[in-house]
């Protein structure tokens, strides 16, 4: 039961974005109307009809017969956690595993691990706050702004957001107002997580070992799969196109040396995508990016500094580093792309197939992956990307590859980035997963389950310092 996910939010669109521990304890309201002085020990909110006690007293009637219109199941300090929240956990956990009900037993046991949830959300943002972790707006923003985008693509686009947006009743402001402190919790979570509760999670090879063994059972049948290598060959743009990139970065980096805000600057002027928040990534880590380029750029840069243009194969950059946590690192950028001409994409398509001519004819595709691959992560391990699951192909891939035997070279394949050269190493039939093809998956399950337990390890040490009440329902 504790592995599932208990979600806080109200509307379809964004069901599936607050899970686990979910921001939902409040504070007493003090509305007028509302008889706070009986909620400890009623446990209930009360509207005393459509007059307050006041007002009827001052026009000298009685107030008309109070309507229970919420209750409270626990306090957290000066924090409430009214039912009606514990109820949108349940409900929204129907949503999102397309059930109607839920028999009496597990509903009873899922409305206690809810509401042990949103004790526990409650005791660690009261813990951040006196630890003086803050979340700034610019922060709160691009992550508000991700996950937007992320909800869009997972309903279908904007078109379908938007749809689903005004069946709702909502507008885009609105549906940031209402998660904007659900999605700061969560941040000001992952901040306690990084700096509490990772560093002493340890993982190891003895520890994977034993588990593969004892879960092997458990694991899912091995799909069918293909291994491959691959020699990428991106168009490169021609000098003057550089030049001509070169030049407007140039500039955009006189307009920050002036004193322009980088974020203004990269929504005026970035070619990226994030240019709509301010031209920041986010938090990640920089081997991630799979764009050693940028790393190494990146890596150089102090924090509060700006880089000076870094070229990758997207273009120009200029990099801002806004924070380094370990190997986490916040920063903002903006990019000038630096566009392949058809005559650069038709130079490069003429690459690959006289490169799949020369590993036809005897070439080492290793060397050729090392000398012309624009993929990073493969081009100094002869190519070599690895086993892939057939049915998660995509389809023009699937074809391409079809019928090409073991050893064999499949036809180029153009594609977004360029043309692909590609060697299929071995045709894999269904099984069982391998300790080698399995270790990093059970790695990951054994790390999240021992954050999980650290974590629960630290709620509990918490709740010795804090005053929590549960009521009941």
């Amino acid at each position: 039961m504790h592995h599932r996910k208990i979600l806080a939010a109200a509307c379809a669109i964004c069901a599936a974005a607050i899970a686990a521990l979910t921001p939902s304890a409040r504070a007493f309201p003090q509305s007028a109307g509302v008889d706070t002085a009986r909620v400890d020990t009623a446990r209930v909110i009360v509207v005393w009809g459509d007059t307050t006690r006041a007002g009827a007293a001052a026009a000298g009637t009685a107030p008309s017969a109070p309507v229970i219109v919420d209750g409270i199941v626990a306090t957290v300090e000066d924090r409430a956690i009214f039912k009606s929240e514990l109820d949108n956990e349940i409900r929204n956990y129907l949503i999102q595993s397309q059930r109607a009900s839920l028999p009496p037993d597990e509903e009873k046991a899922l409305r206690q691990e809810a509401l042990n949830s949103l004790v526990a959300t409650a005791l660690l943002t009261i813990q951040a706050d006196r630890d003086n972790l803050r979340i700034e707006d610019k922060e709160l923003d691009a992550a508000m702004e991700r996950w937007i985008e992320q909800k869009k693509t997972e309903i279908g686009g904007d078109d379908a957001f938007e749809r689903q947006l005004a069946a709702e009743g909502l507008t885009m402001d609105a549906l940031r107002e209402r998660y904007r402190d659900n999605i700061r919790t969560l941040l000001l979570i992952d901040k306690i997580k990084y700096q509490k509760i990772m560093p002493g999670v340890q993982v190891t090879e003895a520890q994977v070992r034993e588990y593969y063994k004892a879960h092997l059972s458990e694991f899912p049948p091995k799909e069918p799969t293909v291994s491959i290598a691959h020699i990428l060959i991106v168009p490169k743009p021609s000098d003057a196109v550089l030049a001509k990139a070169l030049e407007r970065i140039t500039t955009i980096e006189g307009k920050l040396k002036a004193g322009e805000d980088f974020a203004a600057t990269a929504k005026a002027y970035s070619d990226c995508p994030s240019a709509k928040f301010g031209g920041s990534l986010g938090t990640l880590n920089l081997d991630e990016l799979g764009n050693p380029p940028f790393a190494e750029a990146a890596r150089k840069v102090a924090v509060g500094q700006v880089s000076g243009p870094v070229l990758t194969e997207f273009g120009y950059h200029l990099i801002k580093i806004e924070k380094v946590e370990g190997d986490q690192v916040t920063l903002r950028h903006i990019l000038v792309r630096a566009e392949a001409t058809p005559e650069d994409v038709e130079a490069a398509s003429k690459l690959a197939e006289r490169i799949r001519t020369e590993i036809a004819g005897g070439a080492d595709f290793a060397q050729a992956a090392a000398k012309y691959s624009a993929d990073y992560g493969t081009k100094d391990k002869g190519g070599v990307f690895g086993e892939v699951e057939i049915k998660k192909l995509p389809d023009k891939f699937k074809e391409t590859i079809k019928g090409v035997p073991a050893g064999g070279l499949a036809p180029v394949m153009k594609e977004e980035r360029g043309f692909r050269v590609v060697k299929v190493l071995a045709w894999n039939e269904a099984g069982t997963y391998t300790y080698d093809e399995a270790k990093n998956q059970v790695r990951r399950v054994l790390t999240e389950q021992k954050i999980m337990t650290k974590m629960n390890e630290y709620v509990e040490e918490l709740k010795k310092s804090y005053a929590v009440a549960i009521k009941g329902e």
